[in-house]
């Protein structure tokens, strides 16, 4: 599952490679971040791009979705480089990803989360009925380049229908080779609602949202980053896919969001030579920056 395994350096250090890990949402894979991962590598070339499916989704559709967040964390965790990482995760990706943060924090380099929601939006919030009425007719649609191009005009906003058509035509045959079980769409959702707001991770966050996600209220992203005094970077336009939707938008946030944390962190590096009687010799940097 991995596409490379090498060690990565601090965000400070612009020169050396670092490590990321790519976790999608609800019955969704690796094949589907389409381009994304291309695009990442291109602004990153120095970097080592990894991803990581749900257990039971993409090419672990044989497996059980566990619904303890533990189990679902290792399951990720096994697919992953060793070392320190940026994890990005999508939906319930980025649920599991915060997750994984709180329990191996000694891993996680940077959070990025995309379109996410924790207990404290209510449950129509995080999944509004719209979505729900139309993942149940997906389930009904028996023609597979139909059923996607639906799956696609429920999550984008942005893409033509030639661009859904071309898509689709790739991810029907992706669903027929490794469909997803019934019984683990059902336990993915059980899983998401167990995700609660705790404190701020133990890692600099980015948060990103869609204005015109039809899937989850952004409300859900705007409660999270209030909670941790950060910015919800609030796409104008797109939909709860966004990084299939505008990827050179998701791009730019974080490659800014890298930039200012490298230069909090080395701002606070040099802080103890500069004042050494000011700054305890015990300080690290262990918090997240607001944007």
């Amino acid at each position: 599952m991995s596409r490379a395994k090498t060690s990565g350096d601090s965000l400070a250090s612009q020169a050396s490679s670092r490590q990321w890990v790519l976790v999608r949402g609800i019955m969704s894979e690796a094949f589907h971040w389409w381009n994304f991962i291309d695009l990442l590598q291109a602004q990153f070339p120095n970097d080592k791009i990894s991803t990581a499916d749900i257990l039971g989704n993409g090419e672990l559709n044989n497996h059980r979705t566990p619904l303890k967040i533990k189990a679902n964390i290792q399951g990720l965790k096994a697919q992953a480089p060793s070392g320190k990482k940026i994890l990005v995760g999508f939906s319930l990706g980025g649920m599991l990803s915060l997750e994984w943060a709180y329990a191996h924090p000694e891993e996680v380099e940077a959070l990025v989360l995309i379109n996410c929601s924790l207990n404290n939006s209510k449950f129509y919030e995080r999944l509004k009925p719209s979505s729900f009425k139309n993942i149940v007719k997906l389930s009904l649609e028996s023609d597979l380049i139909e059923r996607e191009k639906h799956t696609l005009r429920m999550t984008t906003s942005l893409l033509t229908e030639d661009q859904m058509t071309e898509i689709a035509r790739h991810w029907g045959p992706r669903g027929v080779q490794y469909p997803v079980k019934s019984m683990n769409f059902v336990r993915q959702s059980l899983l998401a609602a167990q995700m609660s707001q705790k404190s701020a991770p133990p890692a600099p966050t980015l948060i990103l949202s869609s204005k015109n996600d039809k899937v989850v209220d952004p409300i859900c992203s705007v409660r999270i980053a209030n909670q941790w005094k950060l910015t919800n970077h609030l796409h104008p336009a797109a939909g709860h896919d966004l990084t299939l939707d505008d990827p050179a938008w998701a791009l730019g946030k974080i490659n800014d969001f890298l930039q200012a944390t490298a230069t909090s962190v080395m701002t606070r590096e040099a802080e103890p030579a500069n004042h050494p009687e000011l700054v305890p010799t015990d300080l690290q940097f262990g918090g997240p920056t607001g944007q």
